[in-house]
């Protein structure tokens, strides 16, 4: 069994495709199942970014253009937001910092495509 810490670090900061590939030592994951890897729970994900922190927001003044997932904090507030082909949409604001970084680690996990969210 893989360390929950490991499993955790992978699904926010690495890459859940080829560290669950590697793990299984397959070339895809089109007939296994990312929950043979990956035996962490959503709960355990958010215990652990309350302690450690969420991923280093990705948005700065410079790369809020770029496509993906954007999250940043100003004056107490937080915003989400996703980008793609020069169009901003699902913008959100959150001004209770728990309800924001629960959704941004939601939409983090959401984002693998590993379906364990």
């Amino acid at each position: 069994m893989i360390d929950h810490k490991k499993q955790i670090e992978v699904l926010l900061y690495g890459n859940p495709l080829q560290f669950a590939c590697e793990t299984l030592g397959v070339p895809n994951m089109r007939n296994y199942s990312y929950a043979d890897v990956f035996t962490v729970s959503r709960a355990e994900v958010l215990a652990y970014t309350a302690v450690h922190g969420i991923p280093e927001p990705s948005s700065t003044e410079s790369n809020r253009l770029l496509d993906g997932f954007h999250y940043y904090e100003e004056y107490g507030t937080w915003y989400t937001f996703f980008r793609e082909r020069g169009m901003t949409f699902d913008q959100k604001k959150f001004s209770d910092e728990t309800i924001a970084k629960e959704y941004i680690v939601s939409m983090l996990l959401k984002l693998t495509m590993t379906g364990l969210y």
